[in-house]
């Protein structure tokens, strides 16, 4: 899924092909809103996900997982 973040660039999340248990790193600055964008996204799913704020290799984040 191609979703706008909201620092302002494109980035593809795999929400779609993501088993339980399978997380992803989206880099961010804005890391609330783009915590919302994902549930968002993965509600019109029907997706069940977790995410927080994280730093991965010195970037600063969201680390999404999916829950169910």
């Amino acid at each position: 899924m191609h979703l706008l973040l909201p620092d302002g660039g494109y980035i593809e999340v795999p929400i779609e092909s993501m088993v339980v248990k399978d997380s992803c790193f989206v880099p961010t600055l804005k890391a609330a809103a783009t915590k919302t964008l994902l549930r968002q996204a993965a509600d019109e799913l029907g997706i069940k996900t977790r995410s927080r704020t994280a730093i991965v290799d010195g970037y600063l984040g969201v680390l999404l997982r999916r829950v169910g």
